[in-house]
């Protein structure tokens, strides 16, 4: 139920063609009653009761059968979970990813019908269903993308206050609640909150899970991140470099887990002046992520930027610059002109292009984004705030 809307629907489709093509069989009144079913929760589909009795009168079946079919869709007892589904809480879904190709459009599209079907799912089921659960993630997901973070994290605080309240902080839905929160911390620059709710969730993981569990050393790569950007390097390395470790272990040397550590332990290296061991370590991401992920991926994108940086930090601008034009050209064509990924793209040229003399270059890429940033995050966010002190010092080394 968490796959994008359009499989539902295509699945939907299907079992209808499926239908006309065997109506004569014993096989139809199956097949029909799916269909009602489908009608029931809106499963790739409106939910519309004359539709469901209608498919429902097809199949020879009552109203009774609907809903202990309805109850049978119940999620295991979480308990008896193994430690490898239980890690599927902590992987993120990526089809925003896929949107991203279509779009602003097609992210909107996307948007109402997850709005929609959750009007529908949250009838049928409740509002903490792990169905609906899920599709409450990929709202927010959604939200982000489109730049409405303040909306994205009153959603998620709000499911995770409710989650808190009738399932209890140990329970795995509560975990995944507080690690959607932070997500939007992080987007808002709340590192401190952010900081406070990873321990909370490291405590909670370590003490269900255990501190070797997959589940555990997210939560530890989580609250590394945050640690780094509150500038505490030296905990964020340690916490890194026991991620990987453990990763490489449990999740294989390419897994994309080990490598966004690997490249947050390159950025690590680079802040505490170690330029030697975040280029070589940068480089090995790159390339393994371009591989494995591909050259459009927010990961690789994000690795360009680290490494563009420490040339940057050496004063090697040619190549600097060279990233710096490679990663705006990919987020312009992956996310928009409006992604705050592409906005930071164009800053980091921009900077580039200051350090190089290039100042009216500079200056006009300084107030592109602002004018977007501010449109998008706020004229308080950190990252607009940044973006205006560079222009400040632009016109000062242009005498103005």
């Amino acid at each position: 139920m968490a796959a994008d809307y359009r499989v539902r629907r295509q699945i939907r489709d299907s079992i209808e063609n499926n239908y006309f093509r065997n109506q004569h069989k014993p096989l139809a009144a199956d097949i029909a009653f799916q269909i009602a079913f489908c009608y029931k929760i809106g499963f790739g589909v409106k939910s519309d009761d004359n539709e469901c009795h209608k498919w429902l009168e097809k199949s020879n079946k009552q109203l009774d059968d609907l809903k202990n079919e309805k109850e049978a869709v119940r999620p295991a007892t979480w308990k008896n979970r193994r430690m490898w589904e239980f890690k599927e809480l902590f992987v993120q879904i990526d089809i925003i990813h896929e949107y991203r190709r279509w779009g602003l459009k097609a992210l909107e599209k996307a948007r109402k019908e997850h709005e929609r079907e959750l009007r529908d799912m949250v009838q049928e089921f409740g509002e903490l269903h792990y169905i609906s659960l899920a599709s409450y993630e990929i709202l927010g997901n959604l939200l982000d993308e489109l730049g409405e973070y303040w909306k994205s994290e009153s959603l998620r605080v709000r499911i995770s206050d409710q989650i808190k309240k009738t399932k209890g902080v140990g329970h795995p839905y509560y975990i995944q609640s507080i690690l959607n929160v932070t997500k939007s911390y992080a987007r808002l620059a709340k590192w401190k909150e952010a900081q406070a709710m990873h321990e909370e969730v490291l405590m909670h993981t370590e003490s269900t899970y255990g501190r070797q569990s997959l589940a555990a050393i997210a939560c530890r790569n989580n609250l590394a991140l945050t640690f780094w950007n509150l500038g505490r390097w030296k905990e964020a390395e340690e916490l890194l470099v026991y991620v990987i470790e453990a990763n490489k272990r449990l999740s294989g040397e390419e897994h994309p887990d080990t490598l966004n550590s690997m490249a947050s332990l390159a950025s690590t290296y680079a802040v505490q002046g170690r330029l030697k061991e975040a280029e070589e370590l940068g480089i090995q991401v790159m390339e393994l992520q371009k591989r494995v992920l591909g050259k459009e991926h927010p990961s690789t994108i994000g690795s360009i930027h680290n490494l563009a940086s420490v040339y940057w930090t050496e004063g090697r601008w040619k190549e600097a610059e060279e990233l710096g034009v490679q990663a705006t050209q990919i987020s312009q064509s992956v996310f928009g002109h409006d992604h705050l990924e592409t906005l930071t793209s164009m800053a980091n040229l921009a900077l580039t292009f200051a350090n190089q003399g290039r100042l009216n270059e500079a200056e006009q890429l300084y107030v592109q984004v602002i004018e977007t940033i501010k449109r998008v995050l706020g004229e308080k966010h950190p990252s607009t705030l940044s973006s205006i002190s560079n222009l400040a010092s632009t016109y000062m080394k242009q005498g103005r």
